[in-house]
């Protein structure tokens, strides 16, 4: 077999830290298997708790019992929301789940992780080491 003459360029991998924020919607009439409502990857817990709350706050036309509307608002509202910010900030997940009128549910999972990212590496190559270090220099 033969093989290409052209040589690949290099991929640089870049291990980074986010959180996976997701939100499941569970019914009997799929026999509640999880459907996938949202999904996203974020790059620190204030942007995930952040979507969390406005989602929350818009819940309602979700079809929420009053009950679980009066939590989901209090959590976003009252202060709820600072331990799962704390929990992330811990490197721990978190969530909250709301009852849906007629037996479904969703829910939030908030979770850290870290994953790799692949990128061409940069097209300007550094400075070789017998250059002047002066040219570099800030002036004083």
């Amino acid at each position: 077999m033969r093989t290409s003459p052209r040589t690949t360029a290099p991929v640089q991998a870049l291990i980074q830290r986010g959180f996976r924020f997701e939100v499941l919607r569970y019914g009997p009439a799929n026999g509640f298997v999880p459907e996938p409502v949202d999904l996203r990857l974020l790059a620190n817990p204030r942007d995930a708790i952040r979507i969390l709350r406005v989602q929350l706050r818009s819940s309602h036309v979700l079809g929420l019992t009053p009950y679980d509307a009066g939590r989901a608002l209090y959590w976003a509202d009252q202060g709820g929301w600072v331990q799962a910010l704390g929990a992330l900030h811990r490197g721990e997940s978190c969530g909250f789940t709301l009852m849906l009128r007629k037996g479904r549910h969703m829910e939030w999972h908030v979770r850290p992780l870290t994953y790799l990212t692949l990128s061409p590496p940069c097209s300007h190559s550094p400075a070789p080491a017998s250059a002047p270090a002066a040219a570099s220099a800030r002036p004083r």
